[in-house]
């Protein structure tokens, strides 16, 4: 293999495959990207077996041939080289030389065959949608997906076809996040309801930032792929039923309020300072003409929030993680914000007020 590629253009694909690549796993290939050089340009691959990425390159290639480099060790090389093109060739089948001005290294490479096949989009119906509207379904959703490893098929997004409405869903169990949207053109492989795990939701989120216009998503075999003009994102479906997120959003309430969004955030904010460290608790209450917030910590004192707000009727008081609410306020763009309650023992919805397709469920806590 014997190719010249622009600096930049190397560095960006590098770049692009940080996250994705395994750093410390069983399998020391899985730390490696394959550069695969074809008479038509460069390929570099990476996975961690959960997410993959394919991506093109334009590359002058005067022998073709596939190699695998360290990811991370050949990334921090290139963006350390100063001139502009970028020297690649293989010396023997165990090392590669790298050339960039007066620099010359030599990398040791692991065989590309030892290399695992990554999902193809040979055959894959795909459809279009707007990069941007997917990375605002995605914003909307992913900080309400679980980590608990316990609870693996909570554990990422899970997107649905329902009534011609595009719909993203997370939870871990204690809070909810759900959006709806309709497509320019109907997602049919989505029907029947998939689990994308959060580090391919969020990659995918990463793409949607890199993309003007729109991106093309199908479903393969076990895989979501989300496509471009010269990359292929592959995401491994999580095998598990993703529980009925419908009978958890309320179906009622009791209590509506309606809060600018900005006052809110910065007041749980200064309480979250205060709160204790374990729970993370603050309470909430609703008296007439006012929501009144508060938080207090044995080891640091108290604090008291006072949000005037158009509200007649008897005391409420509940208590949620302060955490959890400022997760869903800063999934929401609007300037303000509806809190619906029913009671002081059940789950409260944050909404936009100027939109029913976007919610987010908590559960109370005692603060």
């Amino acid at each position: 293999m014997k190719l010249t590629i622009d600096r930049e253009e190397l560095l960006r694909g590098l770049g692009r495959i940080q996250a994705v690549v395994e750093r410390r796993g069983a399998l020391p290939i899985l730390s490696n990207v394959l550069i695969d050089a074809r008479s038509d340009g460069l390929a570099m691959s990476a996975t961690d077996l959960e997410v993959g990425v394919v991506s093109e390159h334009a590359a002058q290639v005067e022998e073709v041939g596939a190699i695998t480099l360290g990811a991370r060790k050949l990334h921090d090389l290139v963006r350390e080289f100063e001139d502009p093109e970028v020297r690649i060739r293989t010396e023997d089948s165990a090392r590669v030389g790298i050339e960039c001005g007066s620099s010359r290294i030599q990398l040791l490479s692991i065989s590309p065959e030892e290399y695992p096949t990554l999902p193809s989009a040979e055959g894959v119906e795909f459809v279009e949608i707007e990069a941007s509207l997917l990375g605002e379904m995605i914003d909307a959703t992913l900080y309400a997906a679980s980590n608990d490893e316990a609870r693996y098929n909570l554990n990422g997004v899970y997107m649905e076809l329902s009534e011609g409405k595009l719909v993203l869903v997370a939870t871990n169990g204690h809070r909810l996040a759900k959006i709806e949207r309709t497509p320019p053109a109907p997602v049919s492989f989505l029907e029947k309801g998939i689990t994308v795990p959060r580090k391919g939701v969020a990659e995918i989120r990463k793409l949607c930032d890199e993309t003007e216009g729109s991106v093309e998503i199908g479903l393969g075999e076990g895989f979501l792929l989300v496509r471009t003009d010269r990359l292929v994102l592959s995401c491994r479906l999580i095998d598990g039923d993703f529980p009925d997120y419908r009978q958890v959003i309320p179906s009622g309430h009791r209590i509506r309020i309606m809060v600018d969004r900005e006052r809110l955030v910065h007041a749980v904010r200064r309480l979250s300072i205060l709160a204790h460290e374990r729970s993370g608790g603050f309470k909430m209450a609703l008296e007439d003409g006012s929501l009144l917030l508060s938080a207090s910590n044995a080891d640091l004192g108290e604090g008291n929030e006072e949000i005037p707000i158009d509200y007649t009727g008897d005391r409420f008081e509940t208590g949620f993680n302060a955490r959890y609410v400022l997760d869903a306020l800063s999934s929401v763009v609007a300037k303000e914000i509806a809190i619906e309650l029913s009671d002081d023992l059940s789950a409260a919805k944050l909404r936009p007020a100027d939109d029913p397709d976007q919610v987010g469920i908590i559960m109370p806590m005692r603060a």
